[in-house]
This record gives structure tokens, C-alpha cells and sequence, in this order.
């Protein structure tokens, strides 16, 4: 299982760059390690930058997608408040009724897809042969089924395409979650090799030790115990001189 980085994605890229070239000028430390994983590092490295990049751009669709759909949201809320509103002359005292088939009183989210959820549930009460007579009595006509059937019409594919951009920017965070774990543990495998090779016990690996970020990298998140603060002296009263 891979340590988990605790630091940003651009530190690792840097420090980790600096740390291959490093086991690239010592074969030592190099032959520490398994075939090809100099080669590995890097490429698990490189991975990084475009990760990041794919991760915002993912993002920031999901919110371009939330901004086209308002205009046809807010038609689509219309069309869900004026059936209710005609519900309620239509079936006046039938509690159960417009709670259920007209949704009244159900604000329970106000997140796209349960909107929709309701919306659905209102059009099809609107639509049934059950409920349509008694709300055109009450003003409903063919035209405002149809104005509600084509604008709840709008959302079906643009709906799934938000999830998808959703799904997207989490996928896209996963990844960069993964691949960042892995490049950190191999670099801190690297780091193991020249520790091995170059020990702090010998003053003269300081140089080597160094160009590995020993010491260095991984920064050091521990916070150092505050410094008590000193008591203070308690002032001395001069003493009274006796006449």
C-alpha cells in the first residue's frame, strides 16, 4: 500500500525530479533499486502536471453545464408552481392527494436531479385521465400540459451529461489522487536506496545525502512543542528603611 503524500502535487513533481536525476549520478543507489525504476519514477511523474490539468478542466465543465440549464430551470419551476397552485382549487381539502401527486410541501432538496424527481411526479398527475378533467375546470388547459412536457424535455440529456461531468471531476480527482501516491512512494524508495548507500553516520555523505533531499523531502509537517513561557520573578518590595 502507498504512503499518502502530504504535500502538493508541484512539490513532489519538483523534489522528485531532483531525486531521480540524483540516483541517475550515483549507480550505486541506482543498483539498489529494481530494473527500470529510474524509468518508472519519471514516467509516474510525469503523469502528474497533466493530471492536475485534467482534473480542473473537468471541473470547471460540470459548472458550465449547472449555468446553461438555469434559464430551463427556472421555466421548468413555473410550470411546477402553477399545477400545484391549480391542484389546490381543484382539490381543495384532499391533503394526501396534493401531497403525493402534486408534490406540495415536498422541498425535501433542491438538488437538479430531485427537482426533477418532482417535476415528473407533478406532469404525470397533471397528465392522468384521473386528475386532468377536474384541473381544467379550474383554468388548466392542453397548452400549459405541453409548455410543462417540452421544457421538462430539455433536461434529459443535459441532465446526463452534468452527472457524467460530475462523475468526471471525481474520477478526474482519483486519479490524481493515485498516481501522485505512487510517484511519492517511489520516491521515497529512491531516497530509502541512499540513505543505504550514503548513511549519515559518515560527515562525508553530507553532499550525496543532500542531492537526495535527505532530511528535506518529505517536508517535516510536525509542529515543534510551543517554548514554555518562563515564570515570572516576582518583583521585590524594597525593603523600609528604619528611622
Amino acid at each position: 500500500m502507498n504512503h499518502k503524500p502530504h504535500c502538493p502535487v508541484p512539490v513532489i513533481t519538483y523534489n522528485g525530479n531532483l531525486i531521480v536525476a540524483a540516483a541517475q549520478k550515483y549507480p550505486k543507489v541506482a543498483a539498489r533499486l529494481p530494473a527500470n525504476y529510474l524509468t518508472e519514477t519519471t514516467t509516474a511523474l510525469g503523469k502528474l502536471p497533466t493530471d492536475v490539468t485534467g482534473q480542473k478542466i473537468a471541473k470547471g465543465e460540470t459548472g458550465n453545464l449547472t449555468a446553461a440549464q438555469s434559464a430551463n430551470l427556472d421555466s421548468l419551476l413555473h410550470c411546477m408552481g402553477q399545477a400545484r397552485k391549480t391542484a389546490k382549487l381543484a382539490f381543495p381539502g384532499q391533503t394526501v392527494k396534493l401531497h403525493q401527486e402534486f408534490q406540495i410541501g415536498i422541498h425535501d432538496s433542491h438538488e437538479l436531479n430531485a427537482v426533477l424527481s418532482r417535476a415528473d411526479i407533478i406532469l404525470a398527475s397533471v397528465q392522468t385521465t384521473a386528475n386532468l378533467p377536474a384541473l381544467k375546470l379550474k383554468g388548466w388547459t392542453d397548452a400549459e400540459t405541453q409548455t410543462f412536457t417540452a421544457v421538462r424535455g430539455t433536461f434529459p440529456a443535459s441532465t446526463t451529461t452534468q452527472q457524467s461531468g460530475q462523475s468526471d471531476a471525481k474520477k478526474a480527482t482519483g486519479v490524481k489522487a493515485t498516481d501522485a501516491a505512487d510517484a511519492y512512494e517511489h520516491i521515497l524508495t529512491i531516497q530509502n536506496a541512499a540513505d543505504l548507500e550514503f548513511p549519515a553516520t559518515d560527515p562525508a555523505n553530507a553532499p550525496a545525502r543532500a542531492e537526495f533531499k535527505l532530511g528535506i523531502f518529505p517536508p517535516d509537517h510536525h509542529v515543534p512543542p510551543a517554548t514554555p513561557t518562563p515564570t515570572p520573578t516576582p518583583a521585590t518590595t524594597p525593603a523600609t528603611s528604619k528611622l
